[in-house]
């Protein structure tokens, strides 16, 4: 016969048990996941959340994400400004263009935090110029932002208007052609004479100045876009022994002795030797001192991961997705994703966008065709949003700056993912296949380790978000 103690006891049991019933049961309710996928002819769906079922031990899910486990912290994503943009923009309505800014900017759109900007011209420029065209100029007495004051500043406050915090960065395509060895905006290598070399450093720490005054966060300068190619377009070659003197005699030095207060890059490298610069300027005390990271484009994308090994001390970043040639096609979406997966997987912190918008011709001013997230047809002033804009999206959006990639496994590999600063989790995963597929998707340490069956649609990039 049970005493009135032990009775007591019993029911106190039953009713923690009933609590503790109803605890998880509100958390089983709450635990809806958002999924996000996009597919060629229906992009950014809002699909009807999934429902939790019990993990089954005689069938392991094909992927399984734990948020316990991460890797490299995510600063960020973005894209890149050009006077080619603005002008594409320009043909818009006040209430259209607005409308753009923040679908590329806006927490609703693809929230990007980070962006670049060009130094003098790149090849989505007008035209080739410099900040100081004055031949023999080197103290630097004609430098001048005006001109950048007619497209690529109006576009960056045209950002900064939605994204007040926006960050920036700068990297040139070109020093002043009077400062090179043959005289011309592409090809060529600088002069290698010390007061040309100390007029260079002081030009990219005036050109960070300058930028500052106007109200913009720069926060990186770069050594050189892609100083293993001599293009048609303005370029400059460097070689990996020139890059380490200039950075550890010149450049270095001069940031920090104008208190500039900036990180200083070596990049944007498009070189899959991982010898040819990357190693020879860090390998140097010198040099590696003055160094925060390392960036990477096109072929360089061979050697991310070496650098993430030997140097893991230094940040990485993708600094210019490739470009493609302009037909926007949901193929250059997918290959955008495999691109992203490849760098975030090997360690990138970030990941940029090239041309975010671009006209019906996507050309060039040297006559080459490339991609956009978006492109703007001037005559009937409307927008269109191409798939690489859905693509980045799917990871900008969601992935918060100070998230962490999170370890994923299982038998399907084309997933990616990342826990965020609170706590969310976040699951990129492609099917690149021609048919609808079936996958179990287990959220690791969440209770009672359930997971989700979904069916991925034929050609989709998709994005799960479990909050917490």
């Amino acid at each position: 016969m049970l005493t009135m103690r032990t009775k007591r006891l019993f029911r106190f049991v039953l009713v923690l048990a009933t609590i503790m019933s109803f605890a998880a049961s509100a958390r089983r309710a709450t635990a809806e996941v958002k999924w996000i996928s996009s597919t060629a002819a229906s992009p950014w769906q809002d699909m009807a959340a999934p429902a939790w079922s019990a993990a089954e031990d005689e069938r392991p899910p094909e992927i399984r994400i734990d948020p316990r486990r991460t890797f490299q912290t995510i600063d960020g994503f973005g894209g890149c400004f050009n006077e080619l943009g603005w002008r594409a923009l320009s043909a818009l309505s006040d209430e259209e263009r607005s409308r753009v800014m923040a679908a590329l900017f806006g927490d609703d759109g693809c929230a990007f935090t980070l962006a670049r900007l060009p130094i003098g011209a790149s090849d989505f420029a007008f035209d080739w110029y410099s900040l100081d065209d004055t031949p023999g100029d080197l103290a630097l007495e004609h430098f001048s932002v005006e001109r950048d004051g007619n497209a690529l500043l109006p576009f960056v406050k045209a950002a900064m208007r939605v994204r007040r915090d926006l960050k920036c960065w700068g990297s040139a395509w070109s020093p002043p052609a009077w400062m090179k060895t043959n005289n011309q905006y592409n090809g060529g290598s600088i002069r290698w004479e010390p007061d040309v070399l100390r007029a260079y450093a002081n030009y990219l720490a005036r050109w960070v100045e300058a930028y500052r005054a106007e109200g913009v966060n720069v926060f990186a300068v770069f050594t050189q876009n892609e100083p293993n190619v001599a293009s048609k377009y303005p370029s400059c070659i460097w070689t990996g022994d020139q890059l380490r003197s200039f950075i550890a005699g010149d450049l270095g030095p001069t940031l920090r002795d104008r208190k500039t207060n900036v990180e200083l890059w070596l990049g944007t490298l498009n070189d899959g030797f991982v010898n040819g610069r990357a190693i020879t300027v860090l390998s140097d005390p010198a040099a590696n001192t003055f160094v925060t990271g390392v960036s990477f484009q096109y072929d360089a994308r061979a050697s991310i991961a070496s650098v993430a090994h030997l140097y893991p001390d230094k940040k990485l970043m993708q600094s210019e997705t490739e470009c493609n040639s302009g037909e926007n096609s949901w193929a250059d979406a997918q290959r955008l994703y495999g691109l992203m997966k490849h760098y975030l997987d090997r360690g990138a912190n970030s990941y940029f966008m090239w041309n975010m918008v671009l006209d019906e011709t996507g050309l060039s001013s040297w006559n080459w065709r490339q991609n956009a997230m978006m492109t703007v047809d001037r005559a009937s002033k409307t927008v269109r949003f191409n798939g690489e804009y859905y693509v980045m999206r799917h990871f900008s959006e969601f992935v918060k700056p100070g998230a962490k990639r999170a370890i994923v496994s299982g038998v399907w590999g084309d997933q990616i993912g990342f826990v965020n600063p609170d706590g969310s989790i976040v699951l990129a995963i492609g099917n690149s296949s021609g048919k609808a597929m079936p996958v179990h998707i287990c959220f690791a340490n969440h209770a009672d380790g359930d997971t989700l069956a979904v069916t991925l649609p034929a050609g989709s990039i998709n994005t799960f978000v479990l909050a917490r």
